[in-house]
């Protein structure tokens, strides 16, 4: 279900910031369907607010594969 070519550059629209388990997350809307996993997003650079992210995780409080534009949280540092 994953997508078989995700473009290298992401654009994320943030709904908001948020802690979670210590960790500083952004709240955003997948950009395509993926496994639950979500090893499509992980390593990707992405702009988030216009700001280059590469994201380091995703996380989810449900299972299951990810729907494209499902609200998921991402872990980024900045490039």
């Amino acid at each position: 279900m994953e997508s078989p070519a995700p473009p290298t550059l992401l654009q994320l629209e943030c709904f908001y910031a948020y802690g979670y388990r210590g960790r500083a997350m952004f709240a955003v809307r997948a950009p395509f369907a993926m496994d639950g996993a979500a090893q499509g997003l992980i390593g990707k650079r992405a702009l988030i607010d216009g700001v280059l992210q590469e994201i380091v995780a995703v996380s989810r409080q449900i299972t299951g594969p990810i729907a494209k534009g499902e609200p998921i949280g991402v872990e980024a540092r900045a490039c």
